[in-house]
């Protein structure tokens, strides 16, 4: 299924294919030379909490609307998630428009990375090879005109690159403070902007994507879903629960934020979200309850 012009296809696919580029490039090419345990630890903390936030914001808050919170925490969560600087749909209007598309299609031809069409191409060839590009029109008034008409969503999902460069900034200054020596380490800093900003970023893009590649392959299924979704153990030991751990059941419920059926599905991110609630920072947290548990949604239920 084609939903804009090749124009729009090309225009969107060139615009990110840099940033792949350069992540790969710096990643690969210049971190080992310069890693050490501190910066390795500091790229994972920063990817921890980018990803739990495009997690639990862009996905469960902003795509489907899973829980409530305050407008701060919603724009908080939303700029960390942005930060991931993944590539495309990085920003929270991209997210949401993909991701959507991605429930209304999933494992079809509009899929925009479904495993179907291969696991490079789920892994990372689907970022300049889609099946449609994203217009201005598609983001905004199609497939998330509801985020896309928040200024602050549509200032960060804009300006992805000059968040990250400020977010570079911040990683070069804990790096040259926390470094060796009495004085400012520069050495660090840029070793810091190195692992903070590409070593990241890099690890991120296979985290995220394996999940399509596994959760669409690989792993058992306790809902008959329209797709080829599946649960998997494997993921729940890379990402600790949740939508992605437990995937078939997230498509089958794709509303509530935590998709338990079985005692073994343990979320953590559920436990987080529930730790959050106790300081009153999130509330109305959709929990399916036993009639759901057994009954998938209808597929024509909103994304």
């Amino acid at each position: 299924m084609k939903l804009v012009d090749n124009h729009s296809q090309v225009v969107f696919a060139k615009r990110y294919l840099w940033q792949v580029v350069a992540i790969h490039v710096v990643a690969l090419g210049v971190a080992p030379f310069l890693f050490t345990w501190q910066a390795m630890l500091f790229a994972w903390i920063s990817l921890s909490l980018f990803a739990y936030s495009m997690g639990i914001f862009h996905h469960m808050y902003l795509t489907h609307a899973s829980f409530k919170t305050q407008k701060w925490i919603e724009y908080l969560g939303s700029l960390f998630g942005t930060l991931t600087w993944r590539g495309p749909f990085a920003g929270p209007v991209q997210y949401v428009a993909m991701h959507r598309v991605h429930h209304r299609y999933s494992d079809e031809e509009a899929d925009p990375h479904t495993p179907t069409k291969g696991i490079f191409y789920a892994l990372i060839a689907w970022f300049w090879n889609l099946p449609y590009g994203f217009s201005r029109y598609d983001l905004y008034e199609r497939h998330a005109s509801d985020i896309g008409s928040d200024p602050v969503h549509r200032f960060f999902d804009q300006h992805v690159n000059g968040l990250q460069l400020l977010w570079a900034g911040v990683c070069f200054g804990i790096g040259g403070v926390v470094g060796e020596g009495h004085g400012f380490d520069t050495l660090n800093g840029i070793r810091f902007v190195v692992y903070g900003v590409f070593v990241k970023s890099f690890l991120l893009i296979y985290l995220a994507n394996l999940v399509d590649v596994i959760n669409h392959t690989i792993g058992y299924r306790s809902y008959e879903t329209h797709d080829q979704s599946t649960n998997s153990f494997l993921m729940f030991a890379v990402h600790l629960g949740g939508a992605i751990s437990w995937h078939n059941n997230h498509h089958a419920h794709p509303s509530y934020f935590t998709v338990r059926k079985n005692w073994w599905e343990v979320d953590f991110h559920y436990a987080l979200l529930r730790t959050l609630a106790l300081f009153g920072l999130v509330w109305d947290i959709k929990v399916m309850d036993e009639y759901r548990r057994e009954h998938a949604e209808p597929l024509s239920s909103p994304a």
